[in-house]
């Protein structure tokens, strides 16, 4: 039973922290406690809460998702944390998980659109995997709700969890959410095509074919790394300015100017490649993926890593007790390791040159 519960605890390699959109997108939480400078413990205690409510909000997700999935992932041989249980015990987890779910969101209930928004969240995250009405097996419509669940939805709640839904910013940052759900979901068909084919899964990438999945991919691709650069704007824009040397400098100015940087060598990229028929795919972060290059740095460790950490930085000098998001982004991402950093692009192609040459 230990072993079990431990299995739910780590799904999936701790995919409940990997794959969660609001830890992958916390930026935005930070962006909002900087662009209304809210420097106090009540800011820190709701994005806390929020974060607890997005971790079980993520657990009903995946285990919703795996309760109706236990035969089609037997057959597909994909793993499936219910694998050996019984029906009646697995129904009551998955039950349970949604009773923690609103408690955890009970706290917000009251803020403008945060209960409307739930609701819509959470019928999209149970009939995107249950019979009868079973989305995820009706093309684009099954691919466009579990988008809807992952990324925007979550984002529009913590925006709302926040009171900060209402603002231009706050929308220009939902749309590159959205687009990042986009583009992790339809990887995620890419990659799982032959899998479910076999199967008998008819999911959007097995009902157009591989030609169409790629084309998309690559689109939404292009559209992301451009919504990125709008986003950075947005933080030029909102975000209080310091003053250095007498002058007053945007906080955003380091992230625009590397953004600037990293575009030439990444816009279009992926588009070509993929139009012609090659395989990228910078959202496949398993060991046996492609390897990591300029494109998986602007998709993945910039928005993920960098900016949530940088702005992190500037809320703990506002208010120090925001440490515990730093300390936080930390230990999530173990940058503490010296070994993450030597395999982390592109430090690792920097090295290995260095390996050649000496």
């Amino acid at each position: 039973m230990r072993e079990k519960v431990w299995s739910l605890l780590s799904w999936r390699h701790w995919g409940l922290i990997r794959y969660n959109s609001i830890w992958q997108n916390v930026a935005l939480l930070f962006y909002v406690g900087l662009a209304r400078q809210t420097f106090t413990a009540a800011y820190l205690r709701d994005v806390l809460l929020f974060l607890l409510f997005s971790l079980t909000g993520t657990a009903y997700g995946y285990l919703v998702n795996d309760l109706a999935d236990v035969e089609l992932d037997r057959r597909a041989c994909k793993p499936n944390v219910f694998h050996g249980m019984s029906r009646a015990r697995a129904t009551l987890i998955v039950a349970l998980t949604f009773g923690l779910v609103v408690l955890c969101g009970l706290s917000f209930a009251r803020r403008p659109g945060f209960a409307p928004l739930f609701v819509v969240w959470a019928l999209a995250a149970t009939f995107y995997s249950l019979p009868p009405i079973r989305l995820k097996e009706r093309g684009g419509v099954g691919l466009a709700v579990t988008i809807l669940a992952q990324q925007p939805l979550p984002a529009l709640l913590a925006l709302a969890a926040l009171g900060y839904l209402d603002t231009w910013g706050a929308w220009v940052f939902v749309a590159y959410v959205t687009l990042r759900g986009i583009s992790s979901d339809v990887g995620h068909q890419m990659r799982d095509r032959a899998r479910d084919l076999a199967a008998g899964a008819t999911t959007f990438a097995v009902r157009r074919g591989h030609a169409a999945i790629a084309r998309l991919y690559g689109l939404s691709l292009e559209l992301e790394t451009i919504l990125l650069g709008a986003v950075l704007v947005v933080l030029m824009v909102d975000l209080p300015p310091v003053t250095l040397g007498g002058r007053s400098v945007a906080l955003a100015w380091p992230l625009l100017i590397l953004y600037l940087t990293l575009l030439p060598f990444t816009i279009g990229r992926a588009w070509v490649r993929l139009n012609r028929g090659e395989w990228v795919d910078p959202y496949d972060e398993s060991p046996e993926g492609p390897p990591r290059d300029l494109r998986h740095l602007i998709h993945h460790p910039f928005p993920t890593v960098l900016l949530p950490l940088y702005l992190a930085a500037w809320l703990m000098i506002f208010y120090w007790p925001n440490v515990v998001f730093v300390v936080g982004l930390v230990l999530m991402h173990q940058l503490y390791r010296p070994a993450r950093w030597a395999g982390a692009w592109p430090i690792r192609v920097v090295l290995t040159q260095w390996q050649r040459f000496s």
